[in-house]
């Protein structure tokens, strides 16, 4: 492009005196001109009086220049990010809260269990019987970990039908810090039935 076009500071013609008013007024327009420089675009022409130049591109931005203090909330919307751009190593530990989740955004898929202590076995129950099963003993007596108990009928017989219900069950002795945690199975039907069972809990 053309710099002869481009407007002086202080115009002057050859012969003409620089006098020290005119060089301080030189050192301020430039100053001024840095001040308020922006890089918005290209101007139309070399003789615009807008300063404006063009936009930065990425090359010319130091890597780790960009930091969070610099970029306005919500500067970063979900159309800049490139699609698998946000790993799980790039959110810090308690980043993501519950306000930030959509609704119904956690299903099933997302979500782990593991098994508690020596939590999965059978039991077999004649008509309105029951049975209680150590699942953990000595576990801590805080409200930490829930529970969640699950039986599957694997067999029926003699006449009508088994229907088979499973509870657990917190019981702690006289004077103890702990608690054991059980699993009743009970069956309130006519006929006789096996169960395999199990207990879960969140995976940590």
């Amino acid at each position: 492009m053309a710099i002869s076009d481009i407007p002086p500071y202080v115009g002057a013609q050859p012969g003409d005196i620089i006098s020290s008013a005119n060089w301080d007024q030189m050192q301020r327009l430039s100053r001024n001109s840095l001040r308020q420089h922006t890089h918005t675009g290209v101007p139309s022409s070399d003789s615009s009086t807008t300063d404006t130049a063009a936009q930065i591109a990425t090359n010319e931005i130091v890597p780790g220049a960009i930091t969070g203090a610099l970029l306005a909330n919500g500067a970063v919307s979900a159309a800049n990010l490139a699609a698998g751009a946000v790993t799980a190593s790039a959110i810090a530990a308690g980043a993501v809260g519950t306000a930030a989740i959509a609704s119904s955004a956690v299903t099933s898929n997302q979500l782990s269990f593991q098994r508690v202590g020596t939590g999965i076995g059978a039991v077999t129950l004649g008509p309105n019987a029951s049975q209680e099963v150590l699942v953990q003993s000595a576990a801590p007596s805080t409200k930490t970990t829930i529970y969640f108990p699950t039986i599957s009928i694997t067999s029926t017989t003699g006449a009508g039908y088994s229907d088979f219900t499973a509870n657990i069950v917190y019981r702690q002795a006289v004077g103890a810090t702990s608690i054991d945690i059980y699993i009743r199975v009970s069956n309130t039907g006519a006929a006789t039935g096996t169960v395999i069972w199990e207990v879960l809990t969140f995976a940590q």
